[in-house]
Parts: structure tokens; sequence; C-alpha cells
């Protein structure tokens, strides 16, 4: 039936909702030391520096080197087991650390993570391109980003609240079995779709090699220009989000429970609306103009600047009295610079599916997990390995002069990034077209 893709619609459903479980167990096992920097920190005795480096150097090194050989296995193997094994071998090493007892041996589970988490985006990206259709595309693969907000909330939240009652090792323990099982279900109730399943009339094009993907793809403007906005994006992105935890406990004395909480409600719950409407807006208006699926992420991230700086600089004194009732329950009231993030939040993530989903509109179709894994290791690499290590080296400059405020003023860095992502994606909209029409040839 056209638009509809090569399986029933609630078939197709339940394949969204198992790869929406891959991404939440990846980013919960990827984000969950972020909400217990402040106990490991305390007991290995490290700087902000070090744990930069272990939130994202530690796990992109490893990350970047294997996205891509998994990608172009991805073009030819089969889809769902290698997800399956992705998600089995970054849920054994997140339990692992359970086990560790030095500095060194965290930095090296965090590698592991990295390793197996190789196989979780790009072939996933690849699997539900050949499931919907290109007009439903830009929806379908929010799921992605969805599952990656809600699995770095989950994470805060379960993590913060674990950490207090059983410790920091517990925390990982529980965030990497459940993954375990997950990963028996995906290989083993995943159908893989026929390559070409969703398009007009299917195809049976041969995989590329490494080589003529790059030079491919890295000859379409389009390309370039989403791998350096995604790049800026995801450095503002990853510095902001897994430092934000440590910014509430230091500079509004909570918790790593009540940190976990107020985080999830004010930052990864709003954006997956933020990533929802980016990918409604861009496939409603990019029908018409396929330009939309870049503006819509220079709008969103151009709005999202001035208020996430009013959610850092805003005075924590400020509060919002909560009505009589909840008071007397014990809530407290709320800090007013949160309900600027709750707004920001929303805007910042427009970016998300437009990007997503352009990358699979111009990749040939033995090159799409190729383009989501060559896109993934850049932002990676900018996002998680600059985002996380600098304002934790800034943060620590910084300390001498503003004391528990260092990292406030150290989070401005990435929270004005996007506007340089706003910039790239205006001024590069001229071959979005073009691009669509010549990846659209290699179905004919």
């Amino acid at each position: 039936m056209p638009g509809q893709g090569p399986y029933s619609p609630a078939y197709t459903r339940y394949v969204l909702f198992m790869l929406l479980l891959v991404a939440v167990f990846n980013n919960i096992d990827r984000t969950i030391l972020s909400i217990l920097v402040e106990p490991i920190k305390a007991e290995f005795e490290l700087s902000d520096t070090a744990m930069g480096a272990a939130m994202g150097v530690a796990f992109v090194l490893v990350y970047t080197a294997t996205a891509l050989p998994v990608a172009s296995w991805a073009e030819f193997g089969v889809r769902r087991s290698i997800i399956a094994g992705g998600v089995f071998v970054w849920s054994l090493f997140t339990a692992a650390t359970f086990w560790v007892q030095s500095y060194g041996q965290l930095f090296l589970m965090r590698m592991g993570v990295g390793i197996g988490e190789a196989a979780g985006t790009p072939p996933s990206l690849s699997l539900l391109s050949d499931y919907l259709p290109r007009s439903r595309r830009g929806r379908g693969v929010s799921v992605i980003p969805i599952g990656a907000v809600t699995g770095m909330g989950i994470g805060m939240v379960a993590g913060g609240f674990i950490n207090e009652a059983y410790g920091w090792r517990l925390a990982f323990l529980a965030a990497g079995l459940p993954g375990i099982l997950l990963a028996v279900l995906v290989r083993f109730s995943v159908r893989e779709p026929v390559r070409g399943g969703s398009e007009p009339r299917g195809h049976s094009a041969q995989p590329a090699t490494l080589r003529e993907a790059f030079r491919y793809l890295l000859g379409l403007r389009t390309f370039q220009v989403i791998l350096l906005a995604n790049a800026f994006a995801n450095f503002a992105a990853m510095g902001r989000n897994l430092w934000e935890p440590s910014f509430l406990i230091r500079t509004y004395e909570m918790g790593t429970g009540a940190a976990g909480l107020w985080y999830f409600l004010t930052s990864p719950l709003p954006s997956m609306l933020g990533i929802y409407l980016g990918g409604r807006y861009a496939d409603r208006l990019g029908a018409r103009d396929p330009r939309w699926y870049l503006w819509i992420p220079a709008a969103g991230q151009t709005l999202s600047v001035p208020i996430l700086v009013a959610f850092l600089l805003w005075p924590e004194s400020d509060r919002v009295a909560l009505p009589a009732f909840m008071a007397r329950l014990g809530a407290p009231d709320i800090p007013v610079a949160l309900l600027f993030s709750i707004v920001g939040s929303v805007f910042s993530t427009f970016f998300t599916a437009p990007f997503l989903a352009s990358i699979q509109n111009i990749a040939k179709l033995r090159m799409r997990a190729m383009a989501a894994a060559i896109s993934t290791a850049v932002s990676s690499f900018v996002g998680l390995c600059a985002g996380p290590l600098l304002v934790g080296v800034v943060s620590d400059a910084f300390q001498s002069s503003y004391g528990n405020d260092a990292l406030r003023y150290s989070l401005l860095l990435p929270t004005l990034a996007p506007l340089l992502s706003a910039a790239v994606c205006v001024l590069g909209t001229g071959g979005i077209r073009r691009d669509i029409r010549e990846a659209a040839r290699d179905l004919r």
C-alpha cells in the first residue's frame, strides 16, 4: 500500500517501540555517570576535568573507531542481530562497572560501553528507513532521539535515588542488567526488512564500500552542512546535559535523587516534545520545500539560547510559590530558573529529527547506515569528547575565582554554541533539493 511501508501498521509500531527501547537503554548506560559525578569524584578524589574525560573521552575513543566498521557491516549484514549484539555488549560493561576500584578501571568500563553502542544508532536508523516511507520518516526516526532523552532522564532519576539508597555502584548494575534481556528480545522478535522495502519499488542495490560511501556522502553539500551543524548542536547538548545535574547539586544544594528528578522534569521530558515537534513540522513543511528540514533546526536553536542563558544566570533564590495544599505536603517552591529550562529544552531539540531524517533522505539505499554512522561519529566526537571535557576544564580554571559558581559560568560555553549550528543551517540550505533528487535516482 503506497505510503505505508512493507509491514502492517501494528507490527511497524511494535518495531518502533523496540527501537525506542534500544535508544532508551543506549542512553541510560551512556549518561548515567553524569548523575553520579559527585560521589565518584569524592571517592576517587578527582577533578572536574577527570570526570569530564570519563563522561566523554573514554566513550568516544572507541565509539568513533568502531562506528564506521559496524555501519559497513550493517549495509550487508542482518541489522537486527547487529543491534542485539550491541545492546548485549554495552549492557554487560555497564553492569560490570559495579566492581571498579579505581578511576582507570572506570575509564576502561566506559570504553567498553562505547564499543557496544557503536552498534546502536546507525543500524537502527537504517532499519527504520526500510520500515518507513520517506513521507513518514521525520516523525518515525524521532523515536531514536526521543528514546535517547527518555533514557537520559530515567538514568538520572533512577541513578540518583539508587545512589542515595544503596551507593553509586548498584546504580550501574541496575542500569546494565535489563539491557541483556532486551538484547534477546530484539534478536528474536524484530524482523529484518528487505532493503528498500519502504520505497515505491523496493530495490536490491549492492552495498557500497567504505571508500565509495565516503566519497559520495562527503561530496554532498547537505551532508557537509548537517555534519557541521550537528557537531555544534551536540557539543551544546552534551556539554550542558552531562553537567547540569552537578550544576543543580552544587548551586541549588540538592541531593542526587532530587537533582535527577528535577533534571528529568525540566530537560529530558520537555525535550521529547521538542524532538517530536521538530520532526512533525519538518515533515509537514518539508513536503512543500525540503529546506524546512534545515530551517526548523535553525529556528529552534536560535530561540533556545537566550532562554537557556537565563536558566543558568537567574538567581537561585528567586522561587515560585506552590499552592497551599502542595506546600502542606512538603513540596518545595520551584526555582524560577527551572521554568526557563523547560521552555528552552523544547526549542533546543528541534534539530534532532530533521537532521536524522535528512541524512537518510539524501543517502543512497545501501549507504544509509554508513551515513548515520559518519554523522553520529562526528557529532559524538565533538559533542561527547569536547563538550563535557571543556566544561570540566573551564570549571576547574574558574574554581579559584567563582567557587561553587564555577560550573555555572563554564556552562555558558556550550549554551551559546547552538547559534553557530543555526548559522550553518541557514547558510547551507542551497543544495538540499538537489541532493534528495540525486538519492531518489538510486531507487529507479
